[in-house]
């Protein structure tokens, strides 16, 4: 799970997404899709939660939920991934890790970035090439919320995501920015240096030291891999004011 630290939450909306033990498919039928959507509306019931919108996919399923209180979000998955994961492993034979991690969850902080998270909710089969508008996808909450309680909150989001629109234009900086991509942006960086000392047989340590192959890494990362300075930094050990400085270096 991508903990959330307590103290520095100062908000009630989180988008969360679980995926497949190494990327597997894990909702292989529209038995699972719905055995996992049942789990998810029994758990409601249960612990009572609003789910404001949903998409499940193949290998992944993603979620937004508005809760006051972090420990009964926590609750809530553990409970549904928990028993999605029993009935999958006794329904397909198999044993052992159905989700990779536990979870991953993202604070939402400002109204743009909720409706902007929505729709990148809604569009997932899009973006997957399944289908070409959200509204023919049925895995998902663009035109079926089963949890869908008619509050003012519910209905104000859904109004301001102009569904009758879609093909309205956000403006770059409201674009939904997921987290994965930055937990990719760090496995890509290891994977580099890692691929860079090992052809050259030598340590990350010797490899700060060479001037010559520090700055074609550095270079590497930075404009075939738009890594960030902050991410290299924390990699490689090396301050930003040394990377910039190596980076125009023509050695």
């Amino acid at each position: 799970m991508a903990r959330v630290c307590k103290e520095n939450i100062n908000t009630s909306f989180f988008h969360i997404m679980v995926q497949g033990n190494n990327k597997e498919y894990i909702f292989n039928s529209i038995q699972d899709i719905n055995q996992y959507m049942k789990i998810m509306k029994d758990t409601k019931e249960k612990i009572d939660s609003t789910i404001l919108a949903y998409c499940i996919m193949n290998n992944h399923a993603h979620m937004l939920f508005y809760e006051e209180n972090i420990e009964k979000l926590t609750k809530y998955m553990h409970r549904i991934n928990m028993m999605y994961a029993k009935y999958y492993n006794k329904e397909h034979n198999r044993v052992g890790y159905v989700f990779r991690d536990r979870y991953k969850t993202q604070p939402i902080y400002s109204e743009k970035h909720l409706i902007s998270c929505v729709r990148y909710i809604h569009n997932n089969p899009v973006k997957a090439n399944i289908c070409k508008s959200p509204q023919e996808y049925q895995y998902s909450s663009y035109n079926n919320n089963i949890f869908y309680t008619g509050t003012e909150l519910e209905k104000n989001i859904r109004k301001n995501l102009c569904l009758q629109n879609e093909n309205k234009v956000l403006d770059k900086e409201d674009q939904f920015v997921f987290m994965e991509n930055e937990v990719n942006k760090e496995e890509i960086c290891k994977e580099l240096v890692e691929e860079i000392i090992t052809k050259n047989h030598i340590t990350k340590e010797e490899l700060c030291q060479n001037e010559a192959l520090l700055s074609l890494a550095i270079k590497k990362l930075k404009y075939e891999n738009s890594i960030s300075y902050r991410m290299m930094e924390t990699i490689l050990g090396v301050n930003r004011k040394k990377l910039k400085r190596m980076e125009n270096s023509d050695s």
